[in-house]
């Protein structure tokens, strides 16, 4: 009986945090949406004359299909960030509208709503677009370039302060591990578009703060730090790599937890399981609180606004059939991990890596470690790609961004290739022996 009422205290207590935080998100958009459009207006023009200086897609680096920019969504986003309405911003909040002509690409549409007083037509209530709580308010002092710099250093700082905590506590591996992961997944494009970096820096904010939680064996706030991440991430992200604010975080409190504690595969699986939970039901109540709120707003039923949009996401629209739909998505997204998308040297080196890989797990295959772990970090490593499967037109068309939620499939690699080999293929001092 007293379980049962600790259970129900505990959930009372995940939902008074979670419309705690659901206040404070909704509150910070209303704010800024009641900054005047005059204050931004400068910062908006000089930010649309610079999005209209290349296409709304283009490579940084010709033929290399991974370092695609995307300023498609980054021109909607200003665009939505610029006409709030300050004299109702409830509504326009709900409706999140912008100006957007059909036969003109994105970045224009934003030129025009900026320099000729263009209203907007368009609604994208389907998200929060939380992001411009931070677009709308470093427009008061930059323009776009300021804030892709501003990403670019935050994103350094966040890696710099989580690879110094790792270190200073003997973890090694999964600082290795992390720093190799950013690296496979084009990190350094990350900054230059909006749409890409938010997930990357919620995702290392969280790590940070999870880290320290760790070593602090603050386990039992575990659940309520994923449950706000999840939350956070929601109210961010443009769907492109959500997943990573769940999967890089928790692997490395996994491999923390595994390494202090020495837990046991079954209380790894609950461990995993709540966790997971709690993320997705803060992801999930999130997006379901957006349409409530526009509901409420509006005075309207809004889903017909959301559904119509989800077919297109699952179901394909490019004439392929639902097997090469689903490996294309697959392929593509594989593809794009560094080097495997530099030509032909680079798929060579990248063939390289893997077969040096595949040697160490089977040569230096350890007989004595602890393999508790290992099929939990293959399901971890498994994430993207259901997801890929789920979303397949959406990871078809989109894999130029959607291949970075691999990020954590190859830290779960890294971790394994340590479970399943002996620990003297590794370099002394590299990593400290775990006790079993």
């Amino acid at each position: 009986m007293m379980i049962m009422v600790n259970r129900i205290r505990k959930v009372i207590n995940y939902i008074i945090i979670f419309f705690c935080v659901l206040a404070v998100l909704t509150s910070a958009l209303i704010f800024v949406a009641k900054i005047p459009q005059t204050k931004i207006a400068d910062n908006m023009r000089k930010s649309a004359t610079y999005l209209c200086e290349k296409e709304v897609f283009f490579h940084a680096i010709e033929g290399v299909p991974s370092t695609m920019i995307d300023r498609y969504a980054d021109s909607i986003l200003l665009a939505i960030a610029y006409q709030y309405d300050s004299e109702a911003p409830l509504s326009s909040v709900a409706w999140s509208s912008y100006y957007a002509n059909p036969l003109e690409n994105e970045n224009e549409n934003l030129y025009e709503a900026v320099t000729k007083d263009k209203d907007a037509n368009q609604q994208y209530l389907r998200y929060w677009h939380g992001s411009n709580v931070f677009v709308r308010v470093l427009h008061l002092f930059f323009d776009i370039r300021g804030i892709y710099i501003c990403n670019a250093v935050v994103m350094v700082l966040l890696y710099i302060c989580l690879a110094t905590l790792l270190i200073r506590q003997r973890a090694r591996v999964p600082a290795v591990g992390i720093t190799i992961a950013l690296i496979a997944t084009g990190t350094w494009f990350v900054p230059f578009s909006l749409e890409y970096a938010w997930t990357y820096i919620v995702m290392l904010t969280m790590s940070v703060i999870g880290v320290c939680f760790a070593y602090k064996k603050a386990w039992n706030a575990v659940g309520v730090f994923f449950m706000v991440g999840g939350m956070v991430t929601n109210y961010v992200d443009f769907l492109t790599t959500e997943t990573l604010t769940f999967t890089v975080p928790f692997l490395l409190l996994l491999w923390i937890r595994s390494d202090v504690e020495h837990i046991q595969k079954k209380e790894a699986f609950v461990f995993a399981g709540k966790s997971a939970v709690a993320w997705g039901a803060g992801y999930v109540g999130m997006w379901v609180s957006k349409w409530m709120f526009a509901s409420a707003v509006l005075g309207c039923n809004v889903m017909p606004y959301v559904t119509e949009h989800i077919g297109e996401r699952i179901g394909g629209t490019v004439g392929l059939r639902l097997p090469q739909y689903l490996f294309g998505a697959l392929a593509r997204n594989v593809r794009c991990l560094f080097p495997l998308d530099y030509g032909v040297i680079g798929l060579f080196v990248g063939l390289g890596i893997g077969c040096f890989v595949i040697y160490l797990g089977y040569v230096h295959y350890g007989k004595k470690e602890d393999k508790s772990l290992v099929l939990l970090y293959i399901l971890l490593a498994c994430i993207p790609y259901v997801r890929y499967l789920i979303l397949h037109n959406h990871a078809y068309i989109h894999y130029f961004f959607t291949y970075r939620a691999q990020c954590a499939t190859v830290l779960a690699v890294i971790f394994i290739l340590e479970l399943l080999t002996d620990r003297r293929w590794l370099i002394h001092g590299t990593t400290k022996k775990r006790r079993r």
